[in-house]
């Protein structure tokens, strides 16, 4: 992102003065940065796209919905930060302003709510390359674990609230983002086994 690179570079540079880190150090300096940066940056600019569309309320719900499952559940990453902010935007839009014309009665709630449950069994976690490398193995069993159990309090509140306004943008972001995780799943096993 534009205005975030300009000040992961000013910050890295400082650091690289004080001599004291080395490239490497700095180097998981960079992805935190951008990790950080990059996404306060698309969330404002996300956030200005949907209150000009008059929905600013909708983005911040299935943003926070997204954000609490993401951090753990992980999912598609984009090579680009163009591609992320197109394809985070596709997301949000889809969530928020072309499912929810689809009507939904409680058996399609729980169809959906199986289908994602069981995607975050089965897929969760699946974290950048970046990050695999810096983390390791040694959390996904917890973070399976967070995630599940964050999707299915999300879902039950949509069950119980399933007339409210926000409840279908929730359950769509829930559903796609294990859409995308799923996808993901796929592409990367199919990439081992070739």
């Amino acid at each position: 992102m534009p205005i975030s690179n300009y000040f992961i570079v000013k910050i890295l540079n400082r650091i690289r003065l004080l001599s004291i880190y080395e490239e490497d150090d700095i180097d998981m300096m960079r992805y935190s940065l951008q990790a950080i940066l990059w996404e306060i940056e698309k969330a404002l600019f996300l956030f200005l796209l949907f209150a000009l569309m008059g929905r600013y309320d909708y983005f911040l719900i299935t943003l926070v919905t997204l954000l609490s499952i993401r951090v753990n559940a992980g999912g598609y990453h984009a090579k680009t930060s163009l591609g992320c902010f197109i394809f985070s935007f596709l997301m949000f839009f889809i969530s928020i302003m072309v499912l929810p014309m689809l009507s939904l009665n409680s058996i399609g709630i729980i169809a959906i709510s199986i289908f994602s449950l069981s995607v975050t069994i089965v897929a969760a976690p699946i974290c950048s390359p970046e990050k695999q490398a810096i983390q390791g193995k040694e959390k996904d069993l917890n973070k399976k674990i967070t995630s599940l159990a964050i999707t299915l309090v999300w879902l039950a509140l949509v069950y119980i609230f399933k007339e409210h306004t926000y409840a279908q943008p929730v359950l769509w972001m829930i559903f796609l983002q294990n859409a995308q995780l799923l996808l993901e799943y796929v592409r990367r096993r199919d990439e081992h086994v070739s």
